[in-house]
């Protein structure tokens, strides 16, 4: 069985909590499921993604017969832009209920969710269906383009994001042959990596971005001045690449975007008013980044994590208050032997896994903004150096209780959990 635990900023449900009270220790999710209440479900937890006050969550069950996987998405907390599809915009939904967007009717009926994420008040949701083109759906609010419909989009329950305008030295993409690799939100913008055909039969990959966009962070922005507030329609994002080259992570702060290259190597857009992207372009042999609104996280291939940007919540990880200038560790107290094995950036706090060894139960440490009790630790106090956060008593979780994931939001944290005890 799976369960989900939360805990912080809770003001319109978004913890799945039942209450509109903020939580400051972990406690477990509420799912509606078929006229009933639950803490555990029967399908792995695959992604939580947060917004300012709503959560998304993708959930995904095998069928043991013919080994047909099924996904499922839910939604809780404000709905009232319609960034929880049309059946959940009249109040607050304070506990996950399954989103039915009513796909059939749009002709989308042979399509399941596979990837998600949020920015502000807006959802993004990847559909695809065997031997169909990906479908990327968006809904919500649009005050900076964050549909990526253009400025003035109609009342619907969802819009499909066109790339139809777009062309590749003069050719056309051909959508019947779109496949979305990747998709990520920052607060108001949104980058999508594509792998599509052009009209010529040839294939490329593209990196395409559309929302805010003044501080350069989709791109194209040597003076500030001239740049435009936001892009409401995709653009393509120019992203240098070295020859057999690739990226392989896209992260988004509030006003950057950082890009993991195959290579090990960083690319940093957008403003680097907080030391946000200072230093990233000397690193090597990264193996995985992170950003929150202010700040980049990296791991290295030894299992380092290294810090940059806004320091004013202990965001950095390490005892000094001072800004970073260029990337510096984070003090981790736990010993080398240990790895980090997951990063997860929310608002303006983080959560790393750290694990032993295999078979051992991985550990989760948390550290900087505190404010809604999102660290878990009974407390609002910010944390400046990474606090173990789970589990924090043998009370806390049954034995054989494995965390599966963590995530992390605007001033929200998720842990799931799979216990064996109930296979």
């Amino acid at each position: 069985m799976f369960s989900l635990l939360s805990s912080g900023s809770n003001a319109h449900g978004q913890l799945a909590l039942g209450t509109k009270e903020d939580a400051h220790t972990f406690s477990r999710c509420i799912f509606y499921d078929g006229g009933s209440n639950t803490t555990n479900l029967s399908e792995d937890i695959i992604h939580v993604a947060s917004g300012g006050n709503h959560t998304l969550l993708l959930s995904e069950r095998t069928s043991g017969e013919n080994g047909l996987t099924k996904r499922t998405l839910w939604g809780c907390g404000n709905g009232a832009f319609g960034q929880l599809g049309e059946c959940m915009k009249d109040e607050d939904q304070l506990v996950f209920r399954r989103m039915d967007l009513k796909l059939a009717e749009s002709g989308l009926e042979c399509y399941q969710p596979r990837l998600i994420c949020c920015s502000w008040e807006t959802s993004y949701v990847v559909l695809s269906g065997e031997g169909k083109s990906d479908v990327i759906l968006s809904m919500g609010g649009n005050d900076f383009g964050d549909l990526g419909v253009g400025q003035s989009a109609p009342p619907k329950s969802f819009h499909v994001v066109s790339f139809n305008h777009l062309r590749i030295t003069g050719l056309a993409l051909d959508q019947v042959h779109l496949r979305v690799i990747s998709i990520s939100a920052g607060q108001h913008h949104v980058i999508a990596q594509l792998h599509v055909q052009l009209s010529n039969q040839s294939h490329r990959v593209l990196i395409v971005g559309w929302g805010a966009a003044r501080h350069g962070q989709l791109g194209d922005a040597p003076n500030l001045k001239k740049n435009p507030v936001f892009i409401s329609l995709p653009k393509i994002v120019e992203v240098p690449l070295h020859p057999n080259d690739s990226i392989v992570r896209i992260a988004l702060g509030h006003q950057h975007s950082v890009f993991l290259h195959d290579s090990g190597s960083l690319i940093g857009l957008g403003s680097n008013k907080k030391s946000q992207l200072a230093g990233l372009d000397g690193l090597r042999n990264v193996s995985s980044v992170g950003c929150t609104w202010n700040g980049t996280y990296i791991l290295d291939a030894l299992g380092i994590l290294y810090a940059t940007g806004d320091n004013s919540r202990g965001q950095l990880g390490h005892s000094s208050q001072l800004p970073s200038v260029l990337p510096s560790p984070v003090e981790v107290s736990f010993a080398t032997a240990s790895r980090i094995s997951n990063i997860a950036c929310g608002s303006e706090h983080v959560l790393i896994t750290r694990t032993e060894s295999p078979g051992v139960t991985p550990e989760v440490w948390g550290w900087g903004w505190n404010e809604h009790g999102n660290l878990g630790l009974g407390s609002t106090l910010d944390i400046r150096v990474p606090s173990k956060l789970w589990p924090r008593d043998v009370e806390d979780v049954d034995s054989s209780a494995v965390v599966t994931g963590i995530w992390a939001g605007c001033g929200t944290s998720w842990l799931a959990l799979r216990s064996m005890n109930h296979e």
